[in-house]
């Protein structure tokens, strides 16, 4: 819903780390012609605040009548100013419909900042319309029914049936089906019903989405933890149509690759777009796009064409005092393990005790951040030839930290457990396997020279194989790729080097409600896949 005040709208948003922020400001002042201002009282404003906030309010409720008037309607939508608007209220009277038209129309031309309130806020014209709309707020208990499919988006916003809400979108345009989606973000609003019909009319539609519209609907995405793929694969396409020389701000690129990481959507054309742009562009970009640059390339476990041009121009660029936040040096960082980049005073700014103290004082050695510490010492211990720089300290016991798993990941392993208890003994095999690394090995088992599991106890032969089977869930994989992320990239590559051999059970192979029999057919493949 629209919250009108004196600065009319001034909406912003944090994203991931302040990575993301969307505003809305007012236009330039439009000029009236002939206009006659009422007197500036303070009873005469506190009354004329009262009929506009009466008015808008009616906006969620108002009722109309369904009369055919299609020259006012004509007028009204192909006005251009505020003064072609508001002449619709010449003359003796005007309906309420046409009230409603016109007032919606200031309210969407606000929330665009084509004009501000003050514009237009003291026009008696505009009084006018306010008091038609305040004078009754009659509730109707079909919607359907009273709410034309061409009303403005506040009618979708302001209806809480949401299968209701979802049948008018397809009668609003593409603007406003971008602010609808930007409005539940804020909002914070889930409403699937509603969400699939925003994807579905966004995604048929032919127009092309400019770039903020791109941003502000992978805003929406990935605040509500809607990746849908249709419209995830539309707006990316429309991403790179819309990226040019002409664009001179970072900020949208920002918000753009900062959503994609969060949604870990992997569009390799897209990504080897925005990161040409930043790299031709490098003087113009804010530093919190830079970071997010890498640690959406680390997420998504993306080397774009032009790495060694985008390592050399902006790692000389980005040191702590850049990143204004311990966490986002640590999201750094960490962003470069993931894509063996870190070097060694990379990795020592963040593993020395002085560092961790300030996530401390900060109060963000969260889970999450204990995880990451670990996984960067661990590249350190094992990645980094001769590492002499800090490591963990012992006293933090960050090893023994449980790590949390969302429910399809805990039911997937338990499913393999069950299937692998029909090849073997219980006694091969080992579960959960803390590495101390900030991750489970989640089965750990010993092969014979044929590939068959045996007792973990078993006497160490020369034949014998240590094998790490890593199951990976939905959220372990990149959307629209189907590969791992970079951090279940990592971690593979760090059991490696820890002398297992690794078997992945991606769930796009591997399914739970399958047959038993179907399962443990697949992991005996699998187990028959390894090498000696």
């Amino acid at each position: 819903m629209f919250k009108f005040t004196r600065a009319f709208i001034q909406a912003k948003c944090t994203h991931l780390n302040g990575y993301i922020r969307l505003s809305f400001s007012s236009a330039p002042t439009v000029e009236l012609k002939n206009v006659t201002q009422e007197p500036t009282t303070s009873e005469t404003i506190k009354r004329r605040n009262g009929i506009v906030a009466a008015a808008f309010a009616s906006l969620k409720t108002a009722e109309v009548t369904e009369i055919n008037t299609p020259h006012t309607d004509k007028r009204i939508m192909s006005a251009t100013n505020i003064e072609e608007l508001l002449s619709i209220s010449n003359g003796a009277g005007i309906s309420r419909k046409h009230a409603l038209k016109v007032v919606s129309v200031l309210a969407e031309w606000s929330s665009n900042g084509k004009v501000s309130l003050p514009d237009f806020e003291t026009d008696p014209r505009f009084l006018k319309l306010c008091r038609v709309l305040s004078k009754t707020m009659v509730k109707t208990p079909n919607v359907r029914s009273v709410y034309s499919k061409n009303e403005d988006l506040s009618t979708i916003l302001g209806i809480t049936a949401d299968d209701e809400a979802a049948k008018l979108i397809s009668g609003i345009t593409l603007p406003q089906m971008v602010k609808v989606m930007t409005s539940l973000a804020h909002k914070k609003r889930r409403s699937i019903v509603l969400l699939r019909s925003l994807a579905f009319n966004i995604t048929k539609s032919s127009n092309v989405l400019d770039l903020k519209q791109c941003g502000d609907l992978l805003y929406g995405m990935a605040i509500l933890n809607f990746p849908d793929e249709n419209l995830l694969e539309k707006v990316c396409f429309d991403v790179c149509k819309s990226v040019n020389d002409d664009l001179n701000k970072s900020a949208v690129i920002g918000s753009v690759l900062t959503s994609l990481g969060v949604l870990k959507y992997k569009d390799i054309d897209v990504l080897n777009c925005l990161s040409k742009w930043m790299v031709k562009h490098a003087n113009g970009c804010r530093p919190q796009d830079i970071f997010a640059l890498f640690l959406t390339m680390g997420v998504l476990n993306y080397t774009p064409q032009n790495v060694e041009e985008i390592v050399s121009v902006f790692l000389p660029m980005l040191t702590p005092t850049e990143a204004n936040k311990s966490t986002v040096w640590l999201d750094f960082v960490w962003s470069l393990v993931l894509l063996n980049k870190a070097n060694v005073d990379q990795l020592n700014s963040v593993l020395e005790q002085k560092f961790i103290q300030q996530l401390h004082n900060e109060k963000a050695l969260t889970v999450v951040n204990k995880l990451k510490l670990l996984n960067i010492d661990s590249f350190a211990q094992y990645f980094v030839k001769n590492y002499k720089g800090a490591r963990l300290s012992e006293h933090l016991n960050l090893e023994q930290i449980e790590i949390p798993r969302n429910k399809e990941k805990e039911d997937m392993y338990l499913s393999v457990i069950d299937s692998l208890k029909n090849l073997a003994s219980e006694k091969c095999f080992k579960s959960k396997v803390n590495t101390g690394s900030g991750f489970y090995i989640d089965i750990e088992c010993i092969l014979d020279d044929k590939s068959n599991p045996i007792p973990l106890d078993s006497p160490k032969t020369s034949n014998n194989k240590k094998v790490a089977i890593l199951v990976h869930q939905y959220q372990d994989m990149c959307k629209g790729s189907n590969e791992p992320s970079g951090l279940s990239n990592f971690i593979t590559k760090l059991v490696e080097i820890k002398g297992y051999k690794v078997i992945t059970i991606p769930y796009t192979e591997y399914r739970p409600k399958d047959k038993l029999v179907d399962r443990v057919k697949y992991l005996q493949r699998k187990l028959k896949s390894i090498d000696g």
